[in-house]
């Protein structure tokens, strides 16, 4: 279609380097693309948006049009009107739901395939109603609406021509515009479809049937509009069927005349039909349906009907089993057989005549089940009726029919031929009698239809005196398929007749446009299809060579093709072609394409004759209705055997006589396109609707309108367009309007051919496109012109930075390299004065050096040799005694030792089980007064405890006895080794002294004693060690003893607990919490347990510490036994330095980790010999004593003194680490930490350090007041910064998620009962977190390994955690406004520029300037106050501000820019005009267009937060206000507006460029009383009640913020901080758990 466009070379010449274009597609039939080359020749290379390259023609790469969202409602406007403009602006509409579109007054629908009932109605039609045609959308009811008010206005006929292919929308087109003329001409009745239905529920059943019934007089009492509705559900259940490509296909043309007197109100009626698809009566193909009202008839009947009219299921039926389709989607066969009947009733058709006719209905289904079987006779080609169902089915059609059924069969098995000796009977085959049994199936059911159709007109009545009418045609559209027969070839005959028709239609509107806007048309050539017309139906064209074919008995399809292949009209003719693959067909170049027929089935279907044995039978049948439909006066003159009758010639006459009528009215179109194949919404393939397009002649209409002047603009909106090409022209100083302006842009774009209208420049095909180029090429010049200046800019400025830095660089190097030279000069001379000088030095040193040496080495080597050998001495004699005392003094104190801390660690375990026990007992019998007696057994037990308790108390003293006792012993080994040292010491003098005989052998005498003293000694070692193995198995077995007695007390406990579980249901609340202390309880002996494990070990290490000293000792001890003098002074410092090694051994054991907890603190004293249960070394400072000491006891020991020392610093280094780890946690917080996954790295940290630390259980802490104060630091420093207080915003809220989920108010404590501040619980935005349901179960605590966030038990927190909690929600509060006040801040100065925008004063015209200048400013504006909303967005996502914050925080942004604007419009009267109202809604336009672009899963719903700006402003610009009713303005225009702010609107508005005038002033009037009794109702009632008012508080509540949160994340480990590198933060990159549910 595109070359057609543009003559000679006009579309090359407008195709340029970047310009956009289209290219043919095969499979999207026209697809975008870029022009990247266009070469001398003409042809163009281009690149499509998929990347592909294709080189074509410029006439066939047509210009694209300005993208316009949502395409343009008229398709005449466009700038390029061709074939892909009008398919992507058709798409482009489809895609927003508008399915009408105007090509002119041409109406296109497209098929949606859904329900879009907001567009349908009485308010639609109403709406309609009062606007003119193109005032509103495109609609059919304005369609509609204009034929009406152009034959009440001419007193003229009218006709809507309604057509498309199968599943367009046809048949429901036709009823909307029939139901909107019966709107306009129903005068004061009421219509719907509720009167229809009641006015039918009177009257009897025939025979008891399913539906109602009513007698003839029914039509009399209903009005003519209801009678033409009803008849259209009539004429589809005996007229349409199911196809292929729609469920509810009319198989025949109707064209209903509508009768209106000279009121308007419509007074008669006439229906006409055109050619019924007889053959799918008794030939349906798979999955087609035939027609509804078989499935009607035989699902819908009741009962007694069935037996009545002999019906059968439905899947019985020959007729209807050769489909599979007998159910249609969400149709119910019955309920539509019931408004069937209605409708009969509806029309006039009274009871026995609806028998008639379902009557004939089932006999034509039987007919359909006569089957026939050879003859007996072989040699005679005769047939008969087959047993069974053939002959039941025989029997029920002549009883239905109301013949004899002998007569029957002979009618459909013989022929009779009438001859001069008279008339000859023959028999007929089966083949001949199954096609003479269908030929009377298709006539029967014609006959019907054709009555039905006579029947409703003759009800309906058509008015002869009627003052005009409105004519509807419901026709079949152009058809092409693969096989093409009898039927397309009529149908698409009729498309040629109308397209005929509406080309000299659509050539006489442009004709009607030329000469209102006084231009030349004279040359314009119209293109007529005349041609078609003559080869079809003219003087021996294809219709009378078939009608000619038709008489001769023994024709076939094949003769008709030979002979149509001869014919002197078709062979020559340039629109007829002989297929070259067929013998039996031909080919027509209709308008819309070739069509290839095949002329097998042409002879059969188109002769339409009656059998005379059918006409005679039937003629004499007992049925009125049937007699009435074969009755011929003709045949009772002529009995011959068929009368020959030509279905293409009626239908030739009948399509004249339509001719002739659509000739005498004026005609209104309405093309109707089926958007896809698969009759699913919300898909348009391009192709298909293309291809509807030509067949339904729209893309004729536009090749007419592009012979002429495609291009129509008017002088306004192609100087705004086209300005450019003459900038200078346009200002207002050069006093040119704007046709002078335009004639001038002509002149310099060397265009010729044009026309100046009155309004509109008129511009033949293709030379919009030129202007197009140009205008491109201008607005390329100005861009390479700015960049040209920009990069010569950009240029120059790099070479001065260039040049300046090459300066600055040469002097620093030239520096560099002579402070380079003066080092090397200075470094030389300095190195050889210290070269000389430490030569010299390094000499004399050598010297002294190696003298020195010397000396030393002669030295050295004299006194090595003298020590070497009395070493030795003195090693031989003394090491054996030494160490064989050394060993036996190691054993026993490592036994010692060993016991006593096996005595320790059972007494602590075991008075600790019984403590923890009591307390849990005593805890469950608080619980209900029926546990009191299960508390006095536990009492009892516990009191054994006790027992138990202290018996090992006793032995733990004793054992400490024993301990003290082991220490005399030592301190007593001690001095005996001291006076064994001293006697050695006198030995060795002694024999250095004399080396006499005597002397050896009394040495020897005294080593024989202290031998024997050593084994006594030895011996008795031995004795105590085995004492002391005795003794501790002694324990071994005390120890299982206490084990097996605490298991009998766990089983014990456990049977307890059974009891609890049979409790009433009235104590199951308390009996769960102290199932959990119970389970917390569990949960402390394992840790416990764990602990003893440490213990032990550590126990193991000070075991083998002691072993190592022991043998130390030993050794001591045994080489002061062999001594042979003593020295007391000695064996004092010997003993205290014993005790010592004792005290390091037990102050090594005293240096693990530091302590998790309370409990393990208190069994790391009693372990290391603290005092008390419980006690530490920061106790013992608080309460200023030195450590535990029992009152009475001993003296505390320099050990146990060293001890508590120790835990006492030990405790306080534990205090500044903790200290300093809180200090460089708030230093942290100072700094952005950033996001992990979407979550604040701030608020996870915190949370898990205060659980680590365990923040939550502490009653007095200052890390939360530390921490709030940071937070409130740094958002006063940073309160005007929008990123900033975002990312504390999502902090805080993550941080207080945290705390809901994991975190409650402690129960049963001091701190868990200390009252918050009054009204906490409800004052915040979170009140709701201070509230706790009290059957919530109790929880133990929950630490970073035995729980977290998200899944682990809640923390039971004190008073400090929930007051943190508090002030956490009042920071939400704090700085969600601020960053609110922030962008009202920015936005404010632009409100006022945004609704009163530069105009001109009040009756100055409008220019281009002034239009520009506001234009400018309002896009401007707006521009800026969008630029804040999107930095506020992308400040949001980059903060990950949660989903709700960001929308309640956008609506009240929107709220506020709603108040502002409306407040403004309703108090500057300057701001209430027409062309301000424009300027804003040009602005809103912006803004809904940057709301669909931010996505309104972020923004939210915040465009309608300016309904009440947009409701004004649409006042403002809307159209005759005069004509308004007050309803119409505050139920449909404005329904947000109160009556107040109407009047105040009302009576502000002025239009300063159309000059029209407000609402009416009864309007006025209305609203004025209606304000007045308002005000008497009202108690107080403010002058000033017209205006909004700034809503600023919260929009959300915490269940909004919190409910939609994810703790997914929450619980995975995460990588510490840089700031909080190098501290003890390890746990943080740990995964928190999930506490298990016992």
């Amino acid at each position: 279609m595109a070359p057609d466009l543009a003559p000679g070379g006009a579309v090359a010449e407008s195709h340029t380097q970047g310009s956009l274009v289209w290219v043919a597609d095969p499979a999207e039939s026209w697809v975008k693309a870029l022009v990247t080359n266009v070469a001398k020749d003409g042809v163009v290379t281009v690149t499509t948006e998929g990347g592909k390259i294709v080189k074509c023609k410029a006439e066939d790469a047509p210009i694209q049009n300005p993208d316009q969202r949502g395409g343009v409602e008229d398709m005449t406007r466009l700038p390029h009107l061709h074939e892909p403009g009008v398919l992507w602006n058709i798409k482009q509409r489809y895609a927003f739901d508008d399915i009408y579109t105007y090509t002119g007054s041409i109406l296109i629908a497209v098929n949606p395939f859904a329900n879009l009932a907001h567009l349908y109605g009485t308010h639609m039609m109403d709406a309609y109603r009062a606007a003119d045609f193109g005032e509103l959308s495109p609609h059919v009811y304005a369609i509609a609406d204009a034929a009406f008010r152009q034959m009440r206005r001419e007193g003229k006929g009218q006709s809507i021509l309604v057509s498309g292919e199968s599943g367009a929308g046809k048949t429901e087109t036709s009823k909307l515009v029939m139901k909107y003329l019966a709107h306009m001409g129903k005068g004061d009745v009421p219509l719907g479809r509720g009167a229809f239905q009641d006015a039918g529920g009177g009257g009897g059943s025939s025979g008891g049937g399913g539906h109602s019934q009513q007698g003839g007089g029914t039509a009399r009492n209903r009005s003519v509009e209801e009678q033409v509705l009803e008849s259209n559900p009539l004429l589809e259940a005996f007229g349409n069927a199911k196809t292929v490509r729609n469920d509810n296909s009319s198989r025949f043309g109707k064209y209903v005349e509508i009768n209106f007197n000279a009121a308007g109100i419509i007074s008669g009626a006439a229906i006409r039909t055109y050619l019924l698809e007889r053959s799918r009566v008794v030939s349906v193909n798979d999955p087609e349906r035939n027609y509804h009202i078989f499935y009607q008839l035989c699902d819908g009947a009741s009962p007694e009907e069935r037996a009545r009219w002999r019906l059968r299921p439905v899947r019985e039926y020959h007729y209807l089993n050769r489909s599979t389709c007998f159910e249609l989607p969400r149709v119910d066969n019955a309920a539509e057989f019931r408004d069937t009947v209605r409708a009969m009733t509806a029309v006039g058709i009274p009871p026995d005549e609806r028998e008639a006719v379902f009557r004939c209905v089932s006999a034509v289904l039987s007919l359909g089940d006569v089957a026939f079987v050879p003859g007996a006779d072989a040699e005679m080609e005769e047939s008969g009726v087959a047993a069974g169902r053939g002959a039941e089915a025989l029997a029920a059609t002549a009883e239905l029919l109301g013949v004899d059924a002998e007569g029957l069969l002979k009618a459909l098995t013989t022929r009779t031929r009438q001859t001069p000796e008279g008339p000859i009977v023959s028999p007929l085959d089966v083949k001949a009698a199954e096609d003479n049994r269908d030929s009377l199936a298709k006539v029967l059911y014609a006959k019907l239809f054709d009555w039905l159709v006579a029947r409703i007109n003759g009800a309906i009545g058509e008015d002869p005196n009627a003052a005009a009418s409105i004519g509807v045609l419901d026709i079949y559209g152009f058809e092409s398929f693969r096989s093409n027969d009898f039927e397309q070839f009529c149908i698409n005959l009729a498309n040629e007749k109308l397209q005929q028709h509406f080309n000299h239609h659509v050539f006489k509107q442009e004709q009607a446009e030329y000469e209102r806007e006084k231009i030349d048309w004279s040359y314009v050539k119209f293109v007529d299809n005349q041609d078609v017309l003559d080869l079809l139906e003219g003087k021996m064209g294809i219709l009378d060579l078939l009608d000619e074919t038709c008489r001769f008995p023994t024709s076939t399809g094949r003769d008709l093709a030979n002979k149509l292949y001869t014919a002197a009209l078709c062979k020559d003719h340039v629109r007829f072609s002989k297929p070259k693959t067929s013998v039996t067909a031909f080919t027509v170049e209709h308008y819309a394409g070739g069509v290839t027929y095949e002329c097998t089935n042409f002879l059969d279907k188109n002769k339409d004759f009656v059998v005379g044995e059918h006409q005679s039978l039937l003629a004499g049948s007992s049925q009125p209705l049937v007699r009435a439909l074969f009755y011929d006066a003709a045949t009772r003159e002529a009995r011959q055997a068929f009368k020959f009758n030509s279905v293409g010639s009626q239908f030739k006459k009948q399509l004249g006589e339509l001719m002739t009528k659509l000739h005498a009215v004026e005609p209104h179109y309405v093309r109707c396109i089926k958007p896809n194949g698969a009759n699913v919404p919300a898909r348009f393939e391009a192709s298909n609707a293309l291809h509807q397009l030509r067949c339904g002649g729209v893309l004729e209409a536009v090749r007419i309108s592009c012979a002429g002047f495609p291009s129509k603009l008017p002088y306004f909106d192609f100087v705004d367009h086209f300005w450019m090409l003459a900038p200078s022209w346009r200002t207002t100083q050069s006093g040119l309007d704007d046709r002078d302006v335009a004639m001038r842009i002509l002149s310099k774009a060397a265009i010729d051919g044009y026309q100046l209208g009155e309004t509109k420049i008129f511009l033949r095909a293709g030379q919009m496109a030129q202007l197009d180029r140009l205008r491109t090429d201008a607005l390329t010049g100005a861009a390479v012109m700015i960049q040209k200046h920009v990069r010569r800019h950009i240029a120059r400025r790099a070479f001065d930075a260039r040049k300046a830095a090459v300066v600055a660089l040469q002097a620093v190097v030239r520096a560099l390299f002579a402070r380079r030279a003066y080092k090397t000069m200075r470094e030389a001379w300095g190195a050889t004065t210290i070269q000389r000088h430490w030569r010299g030095h390094a000499a004399q040193t050598r010297y002294q050096c190696a003298r020195r040496m010397i000396l030393a080495v002669q030295a050295a080597w004299r006194g090595r040799t003298e020590r070497a050998r009395f070493a030795h001495m003195r090693r031989v004699r003394a090491a054996v005694v030494i160490q064989t005392a050394l060993r036996g003094w190691r054993a026993r104190r490592a036994w010692a030792a060993a016991r006593a801390a096996a005595i320790t660690l059972q007494a602590i375990h075991r008075a600790r089980l019984a403590k923890r026990e009591l307390r849990t007992l005593r805890q469950e019998a608080r619980e209900g007064t029926k546990l009191l007696s299960d508390n006095q057994a536990l009492a009892t037990k516990v009191a054994e405890q006790d027992a138990t308790l202290q018996t090992v108390m006793g032995q733990r003293s004793d054992l400490r006895q024993q301990l003290k006792e082991e220490r005399a012993a030592a301190i007593a080994a001690s001095e005996e080794a001291a006076s064994l040292r001293t006697q050695l010491a006198a030995a060795r003098t002694a024999l250095e002294a004399s080396v006499s005989a005597d002397a050896l052998a009394a040495e020897r005498d005294q080593r024989s004693a202290a031998e024997a003293s050593l084994s006594a000694a030895m011996a008795a070692a031995a004795v105590a060690a085995a004492a002391a193995a005795k003794e501790k198995e002694e324990l071994v077995r005390k120890q299982a003893s206490a084990e097996e007695y605490i298991g009998r007390m766990l089983s014990e406990r456990s049977d307890i607990e059974k009891k609890f579980h049979g409790m009433k249901d009235d104590l199951m609340t308390r009996l769960q919490n102290a199932c959990g202390q119970r389970d917390d309880a569990r949960a402390q002996v394992l840790e416990l347990q764990a602990e003893m494990e440490k213990a032990r070990e550590l126990v193991q290490k000070r075991e083998r510490q002691l072993t190592v000293a022991s043998k130390a000792a030993v050794a001591n001890a045994a080489a002061a036994a062999a001594a042979v003098a003593a020295a007391g002074e000695q064996a004092a410092g010997a003993g205290t330095a014993a005790a010592a090694a004792v005290a390091s051994v037990s102050g090594a054991g005293a240096s693990p980790a530091p302590p998790l907890g309370r409990a393990q603190s208190a069994l790391y004293s009693r372990e290391l010999g603290g005092g008390g249960f419980g006690s530490s070394p920061s106790m013992y400072r608080a309460r200023g004593e030195s450590g535990p000491r029992a009152e009475g006891g001993p003296q505390e020991s320099e050990a146990d003194r060293k001890m508590r020392e120790l835990q006492a610093k030990q405790a306080q280094m534990l205090q500044d680490k903790r200290r300093a780890e809180e200090e460089r946690l708030l230093k942290a917080l100072q700094a952005d930490l950033g996001f992990v996954k979407g979550r604040p790295v701030g608020a996870l940290v915190t949370f898990r350090c205060c659980l680590q630390w365990r923040a939550f259980q502490a009653d007095r802490t200052s890390l939360f007041e530390n921490i709030i104060s940071c937070i409130g630091r740094q958002i006063e420093k940073q309160q005007d910064d929008n990123a900033f207080l975002g990312y504390w915003l999502t902090n805080t809220v993550t941080l207080l998620h945290l705390l809901q989920k994991n975190i409650k108010p402690a129960s049963g404590s001091v701190a868990g009962r200390r009252p918050v501040v009054a009204g906490a619980g409800s004052r915040g935005m979170f009140g709701a977190f201070f509230q706790r349901s009290a059957s919530s179960p109790s929880h133990g605590e929950a630490s970073i390994h035995g729980g977290g966030a998200g899944g682990f038990k809640p923390v039971e927190a004190k008073y400090p955690a929930l007051l943190f909690k508090q002030q956490l929600d009042a920071f939400v509060q704090k700085i969600f406004p601020m960053m609110r006040d922030n962008v009202k801040k920015q936005i404010t100065p632009l409100l006022a520029a945004c609704i009163m925008g530069p105009k001109p004063g009040r009756g100055t015209p409008r220019t281009h300037a002034s239009d520009h200048n506001a234009q400018a400013t309002i896009t401007r504006s707006w521009g800026e106050i969008l630029d804040a909303f999107d930095r506020l967005l992308v400040t949001c996502r980059v903060c990950h501000v949660p989903t709700v914050l960001v929308q309640a925080l956008f609506k009240q942004l929107f709220s506020f820019v709603n108040v502002n604007l409306f407040n403004q419009l309703l108090l500057r009267r300057e701001c209430c005009s027409f062309s301000n109202g424009e300027h804003v809604r040009t602005g809103l336009s912006q803004v809904e267009q940057w709301v669909e672009t931010a996505g309104r899963e972020l923004v939210g719903d915040c465009w309608g937060e300016l309904r009440f700006i947009r409701q004004a402003v649409q006042f403002l610009v809307v159209g005759n206000k005069q004509k308004r009713s007050l309803e119409e303005i505050a139920t449909e225009l404005c329904p947000v507006l109160s009556i107040q702010q109407l009047y105040r609107i009302s009576t502000m508005y002025w239009d300063d460029r159309y000059n029209t005038e407000t609402v009416s002033a009864e309007v006025l009037t209305r609203m004025k009383q209606q304000m007045s009794d308002a005000g008497s109702n009202a108690s107080a009632a403010s002058s000033h009640s017209f205006l909004l008012d700034d809503d600023a508080t919260l929009p959300f509540m915490a269940t909004d913020v919190l409910g939609p949160s994810d703790d997914r994340e929450l619980n995975t480990g995460l990588p510490v901080p840089e700031q909080l590198r190098g501290g003890d933060y390890s746990f943080l990159e740990r995964e928190l758990k999930v506490a298990a549910m016992v």
